[in-house]
């Protein structure tokens, strides 16, 4: 355990280090660590449960989002809009209490559904505050963190659960937002291809820069100008993430820090001059093997916030790291999944059969996913790089402040991952996304990098999109799923912003 803290540690005031996680870990750091094992109000670290799972496939009824009884499509007046959740909640509300998961049986856990999702979302586009929850980690979260920022963590929930509940921080946040919902696209040529499920892609390489992570960016930076926090520090793998947060920073009158793998870096030279010119300062780092990758950049991080805990706020650009970060991550990522349910809706009268999304941090599941848990009928799937496959060949462990899954050796080191897409190369996911595969609740395949690179012009070609290449791994099993659902069945694809890399080889 200690191996995979001690880089958390800080050890300077001010300065950072090129090697975020190669300082020992002494018996005295050990004991500025403590795991806090919380109450079901807060984040809890869930005992392992030995109770054997019935495996027996569930039965898909078809069920229609207003009736959530069957198919038939009904009608609510504009009275009945007001007081009723929208089309998602009111379907998941009915299905709360038949819901099981999929075939697949967890080996440790099992995934709540007694409580229904609420959306935020609302059917007239506006936001309501969420009813806020820390649980839902199962086996896994936790807080693994030094003293020194323990009473930022406590601050940081008791803030956030009161903020997110105040409606004035929603119409805020509304301001900031794009106006519209990212389109979902029926992709004729791709279904074509597949000859079979009508296959939709959720077009977020339209938002500024082409990230799906701005949901999370925004809420985040709004939260931490709340909270009077005037620097922001966050990691960064593909520089669409640093490049939206130095141009939202700059909005807000906030000094912006982007920690970058310095292999990332590298490759990303003129997107690091753009976030450089927005007003970012740009630190690099290395893990102790000498990769410059994400699981670096979030390291060092940590660490800097660790540093500066007083005045700097961790804008944590993937759902992992120590609770409350994750339950931050998903509470404003899932509007993206409730854009798609609701899209779905207006444009097949239902929900997807299947969604589909590349699986690095899990920035995009835990948004695409989220809404769609309790839904059995949906089945959920995620593709991760053949060799960063953290939820396929990973083991338990606890890395960054959390206990996930994780490539680790027999002796709990972490082994270097590889992708050619700089969001996929990492070598733990988050907490939640870790548990709803123990679960059995979401499918993981891998593909290797040619197959992203197979599935980059796959979309190029046949729809017209240059896609990122975290969403790249998934082009091509989306195309194998739909061919399996059949006609007559709705499958959507979550598609990213092109990288700004070396393209050359994929002319």
């Amino acid at each position: 355990m200690l191996r995979s803290l001690r880089g958390f540690l800080c050890f300077s005031s001010h300065k950072t280090s090129d090697n975020p996680d190669s300082t020992p870990a002494t018996q005295e750091n050990a004991n500025r660590l403590r795991f806090l094992h919380k109450t079901a109000a807060k984040t809890r670290v869930a005992g392992h449960s030995p109770q054997k799972q019935d495996t027996t496939p569930p039965r898909a009824q078809p069920v229609s989002p207003l009736t959530g009884t069957d198919s038939t499509r009904g009608s609510t007046s504009a009275s009945e809009a007001e007081t009723k959740p929208t089309e998602l909640s009111a379907a998941t509300e009915r299905l709360s209490s038949s819901s099981e998961a999929p075939a697949k049986s967890g080996r440790l856990s099992s995934l709540d559904t007694s409580t229904p999702y609420i959306p935020i979302l609302q059917r007239d586009g506006s936001l309501r505050p969420p009813q806020v929850s820390f649980d839902g980690y199962g086996s896994f979260g936790g807080q693994f963190a030094p003293e020194s920022i323990m009473g930022f963590l406590y601050k940081l929930t008791s803030f956030f659960e009161a903020t997110v509940s105040d409606p004035s921080f929603w119409a805020e946040y509304a301001t900031f937002q794009r106006p519209r919902a990212t389109r979902l696209q029926a992709a004729e040529k791709l279904t074509n291809l597949a000859g079979g499920a009508t296959i939709w892609l959720k077009r977020e390489d339209q938002n500024d820069y082409g990230s799906h992570k701005t949901r999370n960016i925004i809420g985040q930076l709004l939260l931490a100008r709340r909270m009077g926090r005037s620097e922001i520090v966050t990691d960064c793998a593909s520089a669409k993430h640093g490049n939206f947060t130095a141009a939202m920073c700059a909005r807000l009158g906030l000094r912006c820090v982007v920690v970058m793998g310095a292999d990332d870096a590298h490759a990303q030279q003129e997107d690091v001059l753009e976030m450089k010119l927005l007003g970012a300062k740009v630190l690099t780092a290395r893990a102790p093997s000498g990769m410059g990758t994400l699981r670096a950049a979030i390291t060092e991080a940590l660490r800097y916030s660790v540093c500066n805990h007083e005045t700097t706020y961790y804008l944590m650009s993937s759902p992992v790291g120590p609770s409350p970060l994750p339950t931050l991550v998903r509470t404003f990522q899932a509007l993206l999944g409730e854009e798609v349910a609701a899209q779905m809706h207006d444009a097949a009268g239902g929900l997807p059969d299947a969604v589909v999304t590349a699986v690095g941090s899990g920035s995009g599941a835990i948004g695409l996913f989220r809404p769609f848990l309790q839904h059995s009928a949906t089945r959920l799937v995620g593709v991760e790089a053949a060799q960063a496959a953290a939820l396929t060949e990973g083991e338990m462990g606890v890395l960054q402040g959390a206990r996930t899954l994780l490539l680790q050796n027999r002796d709990g080191q972490i082994l270097d991952s590889h992708s050619i897409s700089p969001d996929m190369n990492l070598s733990t996911v988050g907490p939640e996304v870790a548990h709803w595969k123990d679960c059995g609740r979401i499918e993981m395949l891998t593909a290797t990098d040619a197959d992203a690179l197979d599935g980059f012009k796959t979309l190029q070609h046949h729809e017209g999109i240059l896609p990122g290449l975290d969403s790249s791994h998934a082009v091509g099993k989306a195309v194998d799923l739909a061919r399996e659902l059949g006609p007559g069945k709705n499958l959507v694809l979550l598609v990213t912003g092109c990288d700004n890399l070396d393209m050359r080889g994929l002319v």
